[in-house]
C-alpha cells in the first residue's frame, strides 16, 4: 500500500511541475470509425441494482460446499453524466427487499465504484456486511424447508479493494459504450487488458464457519474456523470484447486474471492462529448488454469479481466474491 501511495503523489506532483493535465494521461485519441464519443453531451440515467458480498466454503476433500450471502435488496437510482463528472443517487426499493423471517436482517456499509476512462478501469470495491444466511439450507439440514434459511447474524465480513487496469486498444475499443453510454461503439472490437491490484477481505464469526449440523465427516480438519482474513497483491491480465448487432446493440464481455502473493490468516478454536503468505488467485469477469434507440437506450451490466484463499495443510478452500448487477434506461441530451 505505501508503494502504491508514493506512485501516486508522485504522479500528482509530476502533473503539477511539467503541466501535463491528467485529462491527457486519461484519454485517447479515438478512431472515429469505431467509437462515437457523447463527451459533451449529457447523459441523464434511472437505474436499479444490487450490490452484494459472498462466502463460500469448500471441502477440498470433498465435493462439498457451503455459501452464505448477506439479505439483498435491489436500489432505485439516478444518474448524470456531463464531460467528466457523473453523480448518482439511489435508495432502497421497500417492495423488493427480502423477506427477514426467511432470510434474516443485514446490516451494510460501503461503497462499489466501477469508473471507465479511456485507457483505464478503476474499481474501487468498500463494504461491510453484518448477517448472513446459508443458501438451500434444506439441502445441509433435514429440520430445515425451502420457506426458511439456516441465519447466521454473528457473521461479519468487510473488504476494501482498489484495481487498475489499462485498456492497450484503447482507440478503437471502448468499455464505456458497455457500461456508462458516454460512448457508442460502432464497429466489432477487442483489447487485452493488463493492470494491477490490492484486495483485502476480513471475515469473523462468534462460532464455527460451519455449522454443528453438518456431517462430521465433512471439513472434518477445520470445523473450528471461525474467523479469516486474507490481503492479497496481484498482477492482472486479460482481454475484453464487444459484439455490435442490429447495429445499435451491443453485447460486451471480458475476463481478466491476477495472480501474485498473498497473506492469509485464520483463527481456530482449538489450535494457534494460522498466518502465512502464499501464492494468490483471483478472477473477475463483465458483462453488458444494450441497445441505444436514437437518443435513448436500455442496458444491463454485471460484474462478478472471486478472490480464492485456502488454508494450507488443510481441507477448506474459502472464496470471497462481490457481485454488482445494473439495470439502467437513460437518454442522451446534447447541450451544442
Amino acid at each position: 500500500m505505501r508503494v502504491f501511495v508514493a506512485f501516486l503523489v508522485f504522479f500528482v506532483l509530476n502533473n503539477a511541475v511539467y503541466g501535463r493535465p491528467v485529462k491527457d494521461f486519461l484519454s485517447a485519441k479515438k478512431d472515429s470509425n469505431y467509437i462515437e464519443s457523447y463527451y459533451k453531451d449529457l447523459i441523464v440515467r434511472i437505474y436499479t441494482g444490487e450490490k452484494t458480498h459472498s462466502l463460500e466454503l469448500t471441502d477440498l476433500a470433498n465435493p462439498y460446499r457451503l455459501q452464505y450471502l448477506p439479505n439483498g435488496y435491489f436500489n432505485l437510482g439516478v444518474g448524470v453524466n456531463y464531460r467528466s463528472f457523473g453523480l448518482s443517487l439511489a435508495t432502497k426499493i421497500p417492495f423488493l427487499l427480502d423477506n427477514e423471517s426467511k432470510y434474516g436482517e443485514t446490516k451494510r456499509l460501503g461503497i462499489q465504484s466501477y469508473v471507465y476512462t479511456d485507457k483505464f478501469t478503476v474499481d474501487l470495491i468498500t463494504s461491510r456486511s453484518k448477517g448472513f444466511y446459508l443458501t438451500n439450507s434444506f439441502k445441509h439440514f433435514a429440520s430445515y424447508t425451502k420457506e426458511k434459511e439456516y441465519q447466521r447474524p454473528d457473521i461479519t465480513s468487510s473488504s476494501i479493494g482498489l484495481s487498475i487496469n489499462y485498456i492497450f486498444n484503447n482507440t478503437r475499443f471502448s468499455y464505456k459504450a458497455a457500461f456508462t453510454d458516454t460512448d457508442r461503439q460502432k464497429r466489432n472490437a477487442g483489447s487485452f487488458l493488463a493492470g494491477g491490484s490490492i484486495l483485502s477481505y476480513r471475515t469473523k464469526a462468534d462460532s464455527a464457519f460451519v455449522p454443528r449440523g453438518i456431517n462430521e465427516t465433512l471439513f472434518t480438519k477445520s470445523r473450528d474456523v471461525s474467523q479469516s482474513g486474507v490481503l492479497a497483491f496481484n498482477a492482472n491480465g486479460g482481454y475484453a470484447y464487444s459484439l455490435i448487432f442490429l447495429h445499435n446493440g451491443i453485447v460486451t464481455l471480458s475476463y481478466m486474471v491476477g495472480t501474485g502473493v498473498q497473506n492469509d490468516k485464520f483463527n481456530r478454536t482449538s489450535q494457534e492462529n494460522l498466518n502465512n503468505w502464499r501464492f494468490s488467485f483471483n478472477q473477475t469477469g463483465r458483462f453488458g448488454i444494450g441497445y441505444r434507440y436514437k437518443r435513448y437506450y436500455a442496458r444491463v451490466g454485471i460484474i462478478r469479481s472471486t478472490q480464492y484463499t485456502n488454508m494450507k495443510l488443510n481441507d477448506l478452500r474459502i472464496a470471497n466474491g462481490t457481485d454488482f448487477v445494473q439495470i439502467s434506461l437513460g437518454k442522451r441530451i446534447s447541450l451544442k
